[in-house]
Formats: C-alpha cells, sequence, structure tokens
C-alpha cells in the first residue's frame, strides 16, 4: 500500500500511482482557476456551480470576475502562478475565448506555464484538439458522462498532451467508476481523478432526491469519499498501472484557495500590511489627530485614509495609542473579514 493510503487521507487527497502535473501545482497553490465560461452543453445534476455562474457566459479567474485579457494576465502575476486551469461550464462551449487565452498565457509567462483544460468532451472534435494543442494546451481531463465523452478520449490520445478523466466520486456508482478505470486504462489514458461529490446550493435538492446526504461539513456528499477511496484500494490491488487521485471536496478551501491567497499576499500586500499564516493582510488604523501620527506621517510611516492613517501593526502596537485592527483578504479592492480596537 503507498505512502498516500495509508491512514486517514491528507488534507490533499490520497492517490495510487503518480500525482498528474497539474494536480502537483495546484496542491503547492501555484495554479490560477480560469472560469472561462458558466455555458455547458450538458446538464449533469450534480453540478456544484453557482447560480451567478451557471448558464451564464461569465469569466472569472480565481473568483474574481474579469472582463478582458488584461485583467486575466494581472490576475495570474498578482497570485505568482506557475500553471492555470480552464475550467467552466465548458471552455469548449467558449472555444475562440478559451485558445486566445491558452495562447496569451503561454505567450507572456513562457512555454513552462501548465495549462490543463477541463471538460465533457461532448464539443470535442481533432479540429477542436488541435486548435486547442496548437495553442500549447499541456493536460485535457475528461468528464465522462457518455459515448462522446470516449469518443472524445480517443481524439485526445492522438496528441502529444497529457490525457486524463476527472469525474465525481457518486455514492453507488463504484461498480461504473471501476469499469471506466479500467476501460481508460486499456485506452491508454494517463491518469483518472475522482472528485468528492460536492454538495452546493444548486444542486443540493437534485442530490437529496435521489437519496444522498450532505457530510457534517455541508460541503459533501456522505459515503463519497468512502467510495472513492474502496476505489483506490481496488486499483492498487488489482495491479492496474494507471495513476488514481482522490481530492477532497475541502481541498479547495482548505489548501489550495489558502495557499493562492498566501502568495497573493506576499506579492501584492501594500507597505502598511502585515501578511498572516492564513494569506489574509492585517493593518491598523489610528485616528489622524492623534500627536503620534504628525511625526509618523513625517518619517513616511502612516498613510493617510480619511479622517484615519494606515499603519503596520507592528508601528501601532508601539505606539500605546487605541487602534483598529482590520484583517481582509489580499484582492484587489481588498475584501475585510474582521476588525477589532486594541489599547
Amino acid at each position: 500500500m503507498t505512502p498516500h493510503m495509508k491512514g486517514e487521507c491528507e488534507s490533499v487527497g490520497c492517490w495510487v500511482g503518480k500525482l498528474p502535473k497539474g494536480c502537483e501545482l495546484c496542491m503547492r497553490g501555484l495554479k490560477s482557476v480560469v472560469f472561462v465560461t458558466g455555458l455547458c452543453p450538458d446538464n449533469c445534476f450534480y453540478c456544484p456551480i453557482s447560480y451567478q455562474k451557471k448558464g451564464k457566459d461569465v469569466t472569472y479567474v480565481n473568483e474574481l470576475r474579469v472582463q478582458d485579457e488584461r485583467g486575466l494576465i494581472l490576475e495570474v502575476c498578482a497570485c505568482g502562478s506557475k500553471g492555470a486551469g480552464m475550467t467552466g461550464g465548458d471552455p469548449i462551449a467558449r472555444l475562440e475565448r478559451t485558445v486566445r487565452y491558452i495562447d496569451m498565457l503561454k505567450d507572456f509567462f513562457g512555454n513552462s506555464f501548465h495549462i490543463h483544460l477541463y471538460t465533457s468532451g461532448t464539443l470535442l472534435t481533432d479540429e477542436v484538439m488541435s486548435k486547442l494543442v496548437k495553442a500549447g494546451l499541456d493536460e485535457i481531463r475528461v468528464h465522462v458522462i457518455g459515448k462522446r465523452s470516449w469518443e472524445a478520449l480517443r481524439i485526445a490520445l492522438k496528441y502529444p498532451i497529457s490525457v486524463g478523466i476527472e469525474n465525481p466520486a457518486i455514492p453507488g456508482t463504484e461498480n461504473l467508476l471501476n469499469d471506466i478505470i479500467v476501460r481508460a486504462y486499456e485506452l491508454g489514458v494517463d491518469f483518472i481523478n475522482l472528485n468528492e461529490l460536492e454538495f452546493s446550493e444548486t444542486n443540493q435538492y437534485q442530490l437529496m432526491l435521489r437519496g444522498m446526504k450532505p457530510t457534517g461539513d455541508g460541503v459533501s456528499a456522505f459515503g463519497s469519499k468512502e467510495t472513492a477511496l474502496r476505489i483506490l484500494k481496488w486499483v492498487e490491488e488489482e495491479g492496474l498501472a494507471i495513476s488514481v487521485h482522490y481530492c477532497p471536496a475541502s481541498f479547495k478551501d482548505k489548501v489550495q484557495f489558502r495557499l493562492r491567497m498566501l502568495r497573493r499576499a506576499k506579492i501584492t500586500h501594500r507597505v502598511y500590511e502585515e501578511v498572516t499564516n492564513e494569506g489574509l493582510v492585517l493593518w491598523a488604523e489610528i485616528p489622524i489627530d492623534k500627536p503620534a501620527i504628525r511625526e509618523l506621517r513625517l518619517k513616511n510611516l502612516v498613510f493617510y485614509n480619511g479622517n484615519v492613517a494606515r499603519t503596520h501593526p507592528v508601528i501601532a502596537r508601539s505606539l500605546g495609542e487605541k487602534a483598529r485592527f482590520v484583517e481582509a483578504y489580499p484582492v484587489d479592492p481588498r475584501r475585510i473579514l474582521n476588525t477589532w480596537i486594541e489599547d
């Protein structure tokens, strides 16, 4: 049994074989998530995409709405990413936009910038695949939902990129997923990703109608993790030479998001901001009429913002003045989470 299968799964999940490059970067917070469009030709009952995105032709990068290529590049730079995941919806539903984004990212950051794409394959043809690979796509992940997905995998395998399958581990579908893995192995697919089934505002009723229940954290389906772990054990016992990775639903927030925010905070923090271990920024605010503020102003150690002066928490605590501390996400504009007063 591999080290990744012993005991409880870590926050990054468990796997047998070798992780795909896209997952390796993601686990280190080095991937930007490019939500190309909320449009999709399929209608999977378990789709967890939010109402603000689902069925809408909108683009987000790391949960920030962007209107153009400039916004895309600036956000990837701000996060110090070494790669990007193109997702949706289905990115192929807006092929020209997807190809343009891939080409631009490769041109700006270089060929070593790793790009993977997630699709059901419904819209994938030889012509589409050729355009994606020519633009610089490194890895494609097909969500298998039927015959068309298998045809898409056969097309993708003709090209010199990494090809995988990414499906949710739906409770009660263990035999189906085992069959998918065997068929993928015989076809020559490089890897399988089994995602823990997510509960969200948009799919919860469909899941509950099918007898599924949320776990205690409220973000995953009861039994999904256990289904995935049994499949991993089966793959190892069968000796199948294919990589299979289970990714927990909590990974996005607990690992991926936090590490990406930590990198963004370190890159974009202002001189008066302190970067926390959680990937947040912290600053202090003191009324500008305090005597100590005038002296710090002369030393360029405070920055006026209306009727308060912003300064680094270390400086504020050394003054002996009552200060308001502000904790925020390192996005632009800052998204405030907590505030408190310290004497």
